[in-house]
């Protein structure tokens, strides 16, 4: 089962430019080149809580508890320790994919993560279903926390200003355009509210799409 490492996390002010440095020259390439994984995905706030999302597809969440994966953990470059010390409200949680519908890449994403994943599987199956109508949606996906999660404690954790915190659930509508993802983050607003969910437990982000990296290019 294709597995996903999503990440929602701010940077304190003074270390953005080193933030984006080792993104865009060592992380990425580090991370994708770990055995199992095979792309990550970068995206920048449009209007979130949190500025930057990131995540990984792996070929398993297994990939994520590896011994490969820990040891890259547990020896973090210099580039690596300085940019922990600047991650501020960080969010991480290893995913299963439950639900997949369609198989574009978009180049606006709404992310809307869910402290319940059970009104969360009912969401993205009608926004799976909107989809296949030609809203300007490219693909829905819900990730739900998997069993296993990455073993806490490692060097690299230990460098960034606290506990990660994790999510039960999260739906990704990757759209083709600004306004297309507009339109869904107030469809979610929408649906998120006539259930009766607690809005502070609703987190809805829009984000453009920064860069990706695949295996076969890393």
């Amino acid at each position: 089962m294709v597995g996903i490492l999503a990440i929602w996390n701010d940077c304190a002010p003074e270390g953005r430019e080193h933030y984006e440095r080792w993104y865009r020259r060592e992380h990425l390439q580090e991370r994708v080149g770990v055995p199992g994984f095979r792309a990550g995905h970068r995206y920048e706030a449009v209007d979130a809580d949190r500025r930057y999302f990131t995540f990984y597809e792996v070929d398993d969440p297994a990939v994520l508890a590896s011994r490969p994966y820990l040891d890259r953990l547990n020896a973090p470059t210099e580039w690596t320790r300085q940019a922990m010390r600047s991650f501020r409200g960080m969010v991480r949680t290893v995913c299963d994919v439950t639900l997949s519908e369609g198989d574009l890449t978009g180049a606006v994403a709404v992310t809307l993560r869910l402290s319940d994943a059970r009104p969360a599987r009912a969401l993205a199956r009608v926004l799976a279903e909107a989809s296949r109508d030609g809203d300007g949606i490219a693909r829905v996906r819900l990730w739900e926390a998997a069993e296993r999660q990455t073993p806490p404690g490692t060097r690299e954790m230990e460098g960034r200003d606290g506990p990660d915190a994790s999510v039960p659930a999260a739906i990704v509508i990757e759209c083709l355009r600004a306004t297309g993802a507009q339109a869904v983050a107030a469809r979610l607003r929408q649906e998120t509210a006539e259930s009766g969910a607690d809005a502070a437990a609703c987190a809805i982000g829009i984000y453009a799409h920064l860069c990706s990296l695949r295996r076969d290019r890393a």
